[in-house]
């Protein structure tokens, strides 16, 4: 029987310091067929540089954007240029075992996506002797409950069937492509865990910095509330698509989540979450008095 083509998407920008590493972990693999897309997004330090090497492999296909795109919008474009009846989506800066996709590929069967568990490394590829199942709860099913709140899928965890990528089309721009790809698989026949270490992930530091200064409270608030604007707003997608069983719990949700503009706090949300609390917090490792305190959080009021 013919193996499936494989494709993996690369997308990359100003990713120099571990790309080399990341693309030679992918041509280790030990599954064939297979392909490699990788799309730079005006990079302007030595990724072109880097990739440039590669363009010969026959594996490999390289594209340069001329004009920075965003990874939203490059993932989108890059994505539809697959082949494969599977694809696979990569970090630029992560490390693969080498049996990751033939490992992946055994185990998707009749589900949309399947995913696995990474070890968490630092800069220098070093274990931080955690894995991303330390962190959330991973879960099989097709609940979408959970993940209003909580993630467990990880772009460069997962393997997806061509059929789910399609029916992904179009992506809004304002959700990751990963967090879009398994929500669809929820509502497609349902996510698969695989309980396999198949990627070092590797962390940074934080270098971000304010250009212009704020008091704290002030920064804290405006985050908070804008935070809260992308929350509805994403509760409202997973409303009009989910299906018509969940439909009532996304409808009374939005209703009381909305209240939070309008009141310093809303009650009638601290019960609902509390009866509902299994599903919504089913991706994560938070016993009772966390899952209270975080329920108490949510149902804060909150203000521009």
């Amino acid at each position: 029987m013919e193996k499936p083509l494989v494709s993996v998407v690369l997308c990359t920008f100003n990713g120099a310091s571990h790309l080399q590493e990341q693309v030679d972990s992918i041509l280790r693999q030990t599954y064939r067929p297979l392909e490699l897309i990788i799309a730079d997004d005006a990079s302007t330090d030595d990724t072109k540089k880097i990739l440039q090497q590669y363009e010969s492999n026959p594996v490999i296909k390289v594209v340069y954007r001329e004009k920075n795109t965003g990874l939203a919008r490059n993932f989108a474009i890059t994505a539809e240029q697959t082949k494969g009846e599977l694809i696979a989506f990569s970090d630029q800066d992560d490390i693969w075992m080498e049996n990751k996709i033939e490992t992946l590929v055994g185990a998707i069967g009749n589900s949309p996506l399947v995913y696995s568990d990474s070890l968490l490394v630092d800069e220098k590829g070093n274990s931080m002797n955690k894995k991303l199942s330390d962190l959330k709860r991973m879960y099989t099913g097709a609940d979408s409950r959970g993940y209003m709140f909580y993630n467990c899928v990880w772009g460069h965890s997962m393997l997806i069937k061509r059929e789910l990528l399609l029916q992904s089309y179009p992506m809004p721009v304002e959700i990751h492509h990963d967090v879009w790809l398994a929500f669809q698989a929820f509502l497609n026949g349902g996510i698969l865990y695989h309980d396999e270490v198949l990627t070092h992930y590797r962390r940074h530091s934080a270098t971000s910095s304010e250009a212009l200064p704020q008091k704290l409270a002030q920064r804290k608030r405006q985050q908070r509330y804008q935070d809260y604007h992308q929350k509805l707003h994403w509760i409202q997608l997973m409303d009009e698509n989910e299906r018509d069983e969940y439909k009532p719990f996304y409808r009374q949700m939005i209703q009381l989540y909305s209240m939070k503009e309008k009141k310093s706090y809303v009650w009638p949300l601290v019960f609902f979450m509390l009866k509902h609390r299994k599903a919504i917090f089913r991706l994560t490792h938070k016993y009772f008095l966390s899952q209270l305190i975080e329920i108490l959080k949510q149902a804060r009021g909150e203000r521009p």
